[in-house]
């Protein structure tokens, strides 16, 4: 088996739907290599994730009605065909179960996917080689930030740190300076209660900054900075 077979049955074992020849022979690879094991945990983590952001499913609320009165009526039958039925009722639940199942996997796999193309586009940006690089700081102690400025697709991505959350009603606002000109805004964001933030934000059309900072604005910001930068840095 070549390690690309490998690597693809790490995330049917995840999810549990490996035969058992198929799963044995893994798990016994499984025992020597570290990178497929780190895989199968990348992808167990996910899923249980997705699992707590998919609402359980409940079987039709007719569903018990109907197998009650199926059973009422098997009762002056041979044992023999009643047990036909009761297997047609238990195999019509199976199937809805196999659908629903089927359903919330897919919705799953939805997420996830769109979760990896943010992240891949992300990273895709950073990567550029047009891309700038720019520390802002404060004056003394954190909080900080860095900000990647890809000029080829005028994507900014903004990293914050130790910066504690706006209070409510307030947000923090990214300008782009110019010399000579007044600042544009490049957009509003907030952080985490752990003081952090990754955002990505859209430089607006023809702005080339020769200075980045940052400022405590209303809700919504502000078309002009109304108090002094916080954060600033040269670009």
């Amino acid at each position: 088996m070549t390690e690309h077979r490998w690597t693809e049955l790490a995330a049917p074992y995840a999810l549990g739907s490996l035969d058992r020849e198929e799963r044995t022979e893994l798990e016994r690879h499984l025992e020597t290599c570290a990178s497929c094991r780190a895989e199968v945990q990348s992808f167990r983590e996910v899923s249980g994730l997705l699992a707590l952001s998919v609402a359980p499913a409940a079987p039709p609320p007719m569903l018990r009605q109907r197998v009650l009165r199926t059973a009422r009526k098997v009762r002056s039958i041979p044992w023999l065909a009643a047990a036909a039925v009761v297997l047609a009722i238990l195999g019509g639940l199976g199937y809805w179960r196999a659908t629903n199942e089927a359903r919330v996997l897919r919705t799953r796999l939805d997420v996830a996917q769109s979760q990896l193309d943010s992240t891949k586009y992300v990273v895709a940006a950073l990567l550029d080689s047009s891309v700038a690089i720019t520390d802002l700081a404060a004056t003394g102690k954190a909080p900080s930030m860095r900000l990647y400025w890809n000029r080829a697709r005028n994507i900014v991505v903004a990293l914050a740190f130790d910066l504690p959350p706006a209070p409510a009603g307030r947000t923090y606002q990214l300008w782009a300076i110019e010399k000579g000109r007044a600042p544009v805004s490049v957009g509003i964001f907030n952080t985490s209660p752990t003081g952090r933030a990754i955002v990505t934000l859209q430089m607006p059309a023809g702005v080339r900054p020769d200075i980045s900072a940052v400022t405590q604005e209303p809700a919504g910001g502000s078309p002009q900075p109304t108090q002094q930068p916080f954060l600033v840095g040269s670009l």
